[in-house]
């Protein structure tokens, strides 16, 4: 699934296939990709707007549209989950279209944007109108945003504090910090050299400091490389994801530490049921909590 690089990553690569054209035709292939609202609705509401922004909240990615010819009509939001396997892309008009396509929007420019989705668990919903059901439970939930500013070490601490929790299964908690999936979250905790197994609370001030700290360099690091391409995931250009060549334990079950030195095997278990990647010399388990 794609997680927060991949989805940022997407972002920033067709966001520019996108600014300022107008939606001239929606064509909606697979009605059970669309949520908010009717199908048939969905085709009124986004023909004839124009996008204006597109944002990203933890792993979904929303649209905003306004109305040229209607100024006075407050803009448009439409939540863009890809969940597993959904793809954006644009391709010239009158280009076949690949399999799994589900939504093909003609755009001003002469190009299409293509959603794809060989799952088909990926939704596009309205939001900001009155035949909108409004936002979905799992995005009305988000916690803050990893990367932002306004998520303190200091509140992150008093976050893992409060939660008794496996530390693998609260960093996958979208509702503690927006965006984490399974990937990251045993590449973060590596880096921080902690225990999957870790209770969240037993966690010192110090541990506390290098997981903040791990998280914040993992993500970043992974958005400038691209994000991660294990199997199907492409960005908005259709290029894979680099960072796939500087996981140090996801997918590495068997392979030597890549600590210098360290000579340990990586080991897999399952936390929550989650497959889970760690070196057990550089992750050691304390003899009891905090230590």
């Amino acid at each position: 699934m794609p997680e927060l690089p991949e989805v940022e990553t997407i972002r920033r690569t067709i966001w520019p296939q996108l600014a300022g054209r107008t939606i001239e035709r929606v064509d909606v292939i697979h009605t059970d990709v669309v949520a908010g609202v009717a199908p048939a609705e969905f085709v009124v509401l986004l023909t004839g707007t124009r996008a204006i922004d597109l944002d990203r909240r933890g792993k979904y990615l929303i649209l905003s549209l306004d109305r040229p010819d209607s100024p006075a009509v407050a803009p448009l939001r439409v939540l863009i989950h890809l969940r597993m396997t959904g793809r954006l892309g644009c391709v010239a008009r009158g280009e076949a279209a690949p399999a799994h396509t589900h939504l093909r929007l003609a755009l001003s420019d002469g190009n299409d944007l293509l959603f794809t989705d060989p799952r088909r668990f990926g939704r596009w919903t309205v939001l900001d109108c009155p035949q909108s059901s409004g936002e979905p439970e799992g995005f009305r939930q988000l916690g803050p945003e990893p990367l932002s500013p306004a998520l303190t070490q200091a509140a992150f601490a008093v976050g893992l504090a409060t939660r008794r929790g496996k530390l693998k299964a609260v960093l996958l908690d979208q509702c503690f910090v927006a965006g984490i999936g399974n990937i990251y979250a045993d590449e973060i905790m590596y880096r921080a050299r902690v225990h999957p197994l870790r209770t969240a609370d037993s966690l010192t001030p110090d541990e506390a400091g290098r997981l903040y700290a791990a998280m914040r360099e993992v993500l970043s690091e992974a958005i400038g490389k691209g994000g991660t391409t294990i199997r199907d995931y492409v960005d908005g250009s259709g290029r894979r994801g680099d960072f796939v060549y500087s996981l140090c334990v996801y997918g590495r079950t068997g392979e030597e530490c890549a600590t210098p030195g360290c000579g340990a095997k990586i080991e897999r278990i399952v936390v929550g049921g989650r497959s889970t990647h760690f070196c057990p010399r550089c992750q050691t388990m304390p003899a009891s909590p905090g230590e």
